[in-house]
């Protein structure tokens, strides 16, 4: 509000004033050298037309600034951020050129998602404002100690899908969809948007799922593979596989969106579910949120497991009417969540099994998980290889994530599930995965399958393969991160590329603009 503001105005005014500051330190130093000059030398330069001499003088500069810039580094600074529809989480890393040691680690404050990515003065209703979010978040993190033209790389988990029409694969940055926020993120590209406040920073946006299944391989490196559920605003999956021959070759990262719209789970409680699809000669469409089927015997994962019904289970959704929700109280709400969520974990262990066999460990993430701790501890299906072919004889909720009577032709398979400890355990997740995917470049994207409904950002499955940078194997790169530090991670590079980094923020403009 007023605040922010007038913070902004005075950061502003600083950045003028230091700028006017640096061009007349400039102009003397400058004095001085020609001063200096030979006399031939100087009456040659007399003699240059002002073009030529202002041409001169920035190749002259320029070349003394990447000659600097060349040199060695041993750290960079690396900003995770992870962008959700309620809180944006940062992770502030001064991370070893390589990869091959513990990189140092600072949590930033969580900050409101509106305060970063709103605008409160728009007239709309929709206050998102994508595009004045580079200079909120340079102002957020000054108010941290941090600046953010020193930043080398700046990491984006996206809560939706990138848009994968890029020519360059190791250059995801552009938004393709946003479901859980607002349309005026379609087409923000973070490269362009963030170059001018983090000029120096290699900028790439990952999908907030893959950032979670990255987080997962990066804190559990014997795990050959997994699948990892995040109850969030929409549930949503993603999986993990290692390469099987134990080299260490790639890691194999995906998104399935399409699992949890489309596979049903039983319900055993009576409070149904709100929202819901509907098929239209034009296809598959969303239902308003205040469309409901209470009680109802089952549901879909995307509408069972979702923000609507955690508040209405504890009744405090304000987008619905009263006799939609139950209001139990919260040790009720946790059973019938965890009695929902034991039904997914089932259903999706058994999908995860049809594409990659039977996963190690399900994870469970997401600010609704924790609920669950204790009460969802095994992933229990049978395996689809063994599973009776006569539908018939089949027990009723059998292939939704229900329990049946073990039979002789049927093989079980149980899987554990690993729920966070508790919400900021699990922020630090994608986190860690967004620092993580910094020590690969990606390989190969496919997305098989079309999408179910025509929005972009539902499609089938969006599969990427990491391969470890500079053709080293996953078990040479570091995934230590030391614990928190009190103060301002500072990068530990050569006297000379410290002075190149000061000079490139002396030839940022005064209006903010850096120089190229």
């Amino acid at each position: 509000g007023l605040t922010s503001t007038i913070l902004a105005a005075v950061c502003s005014q600083a950045r003028r004033l230091r700028s006017l500051l640096r061009r007349c330190w400039l102009g003397a130093r400058l004095l001085l050298a020609a001063l200096r000059l030979p006399e031939a030398a100087c009456e040659a330069a007399a003699t240059l037309g002002t073009e030529r001499l202002d041409d001169s003088l920035q190749r002259t500069l320029g070349r003394a600034a990447e000659e600097e810039e060349d040199a060695p580094k041993s750290e960079e600074l690396v900003l995770a951020i992870d962008v959700g529809a309620t809180r944006t989480k940062l992770l502030l890393c001064a991370m070893t050129v390589g990869g091959c040691s513990p990189g140092r680690v600072r949590r930033l404050p969580p900050v409101p998602t509106a305060r970063l990515w709103q605008n409160p003065a728009l007239e709309s209703e929709d206050k998102f404002d994508p595009e004045g979010a580079p200079a909120r978040v340079r102002d957020y993190l000054l108010t941290c100690g941090v600046v953010s033209s020193q930043l080398g790389r700046l990491v984006f988990a996206v809560p939706g899908t990138v848009d994968l029409a890029t020519e360059d694969r190791s250059d995801y940055t552009v938004v393709k969809n946003t479901p859980s926020m607002s349309p005026r993120f379609r087409g923000f590209d973070f490269k362009l948007a963030f170059r001018e406040v983090c000029p120096r920073a290699k900028v790439s946006a990952v999908p907030d799922g893959l950032a979670a299944a990255l987080g997962v391989a990066c804190e559990n490196r014997q795990l050959r593979s997994a699948l990892v559920l995040i109850l969030g605003t929409a549930p949503a999956v993603a999986t993990l596989f290692r390469d099987p021959s134990g080299k260490g070759r790639f890691v194999e990262v995906a998104i399935w969106q399409s699992w949890v719209w489309f596979t049903k789970i039983r319900l055993d409680d009576p409070h149904g579910y709100c929202g819901g699809l509907r098929v239209t000669k034009e296809g598959l469409r969303v239902k308003p949120k205040d469309s409901h089927k209470i009680p109802h015997h089952q549901a879909r994962i995307r509408f069972a497991l979702d923000v609507l019904t955690w508040e209405r289970l504890h009744g405090a959704c304000a987008e619905l009417p009263p006799h939609t929700q139950p209001s139990l109280s919260a040790e009720a709400a946790a059973k019938v969540w965890a009695a929902r969520l034991q039904r997914a974990v089932d259903a999706l262990a058994e999908r995860f099994h049809s594409v990659y066999g039977p996963p190690e460990e399900v994870h469970v993430l997401g600010g609704n998980a924790t609920a669950a701790r204790g009460l969802v501890t095994a992933a229990k299906y049978v395996v689809p290889e063994s599973r009776n072919p006569n539908p018939r004889s089949r027990p009723r909720g059998a292939g939704m994530g229900g329990t049946s009577a073990e039979s002789e032709e049927e093989l079980w398979q149980r899987v554990p599930v690993r729920v966070a400890q508790d919400d900021a355990t699990q922020q630090q997740v994608a986190l860690r995965g967004l620092l993580y995917s910094s020590h690969f470049k990606l390989k190969q994207v496919s997305a098989p399958g079309q999408d179910p409904l025509a929005r972009g950002w539902t499609r089938g499955g969006e599969i990427y393969m990491y391969v470890p940078k500079d053709g080293r194997s996953e078990k040479e790169v570091s995934a230590d991160f030391v614990a928190d530090m009190a103060s301002p991670v500072e990068p530990q590079q050569p006297r000379c590329a410290i002075a190149a980094a000061r000079r490139r923020t002396a030839g940022s403009s005064g209006d903010g603009s850096a120089s190229t």
